[in-house]
């Protein structure tokens, strides 16, 4: 008896240790997105507009080749054709603009949250996370409803929605009531192996972007440093710009066009 006492307290141990790995991992993401919308608010305008500059010296390039390519084969330059080719080969190029020009807007949007509401979410999402979390329950992955209910409350969590966490966890109280509790019991097998998996989550997390931007936003020298690379990042490519810009006004004057050049 008290032999199989020490197994069952071990593997309670063990449970609780795979319990808190998966909400520390989860705390992790959660941070790691934190830290990515204060990278992109305190950086973002000027990647944003270094970017565009680099985009915009890319399609000069083409342009340049494709002038060099219908000269060199004795064509006229065809400015309409020329501008058809060349904005097809730049579409991925926009729409990566557009998608940057999306994340900073949301990143502006974004509501500063509480420490209250930090801490307070954190302690609803984990009595949450013991009863659904796919890693621990198998039936939420099983079930519709269960992983519906998971969904909005790892949305809940992320927005640190503390009224809708705690709607949430009456409506997860009743869900496992109507469903009977005996379905709610939670055995997980090869438990070594899966701490052991979490526990490599956790490493990559913090060794990795985003989450690695929390050092550089917490580090004045370093912010001051970020922004100084990238202001001469962008003077450069403005001088390469205006290197291109020179060359491809010479080859149109050689091919005998004229091209009015509009920024995207």
């Amino acid at each position: 008896m008290n032999e199989l006492m020490k197994v069952t307290d071990k593997d309670d141990e063990k449970y609780e240790q795979y319990e808190e790995l998966l909400v520390r991992r989860d705390q992790l993401f959660k941070d790691a997105g934190s830290y990515m919308t204060g990278y992109t608010l305190e950086f973002g305008e000027m990647i944003n507009a270094n970017f565009e500059l680099k985009v915009e010296c890319i399609k000069k390039k083409k342009t340049i080749s494709y002038c060099r390519r219908r000269i060199n084969r004795g064509l006229k330059i065809d400015t309409l054709h020329m501008q058809e080719e060349i904005e097809a080969e730049m579409k991925l190029y926009y729409s990566q603009l557009e998608d940057m020009s999306r994340e900073l807007t949301d990143a502006k949007n974004a509501e500063t949250i509480s420490e209250y509401r930090l801490v307070r979410a954190k302690k609803i999402y984990r009595r949450l996370a013991k009863k659904l979390h796919p890693d621990i329950n198998p039936g939420t992955k099983k079930d519709e409803s269960l992983r519906e209910l998971w969904q909005r409350i790892t949305e809940a969590y992320r927005k640190s929605d503390i009224d809708e966490l705690e709607d949430l966890e009456a409506l997860t109280k009743k869900t496992i009531e109507d469903m009977g509790s005996e379905k709610f019991e939670i055995k997980i097998k090869d438990i070594d192996k899966r701490i052991e998996r979490v526990e490599r989550q956790i490493n990559e997390i913090l060794t990795t972007e985003p989450y690695i931007y929390g050092e550089l936003l917490r580090d004045e020298t370093k912010v001051k440093n970020m922004k100084e690379s990238l202001q001469s990042e962008h003077e450069n490519y403005e001088q390469y710009l205006e290197i291109l810009t020179k060359d491809l006004e010479e080859i149109l004057r050689e091919g005998g066009a004229t091209l009015i050049w509009t920024m995207n």
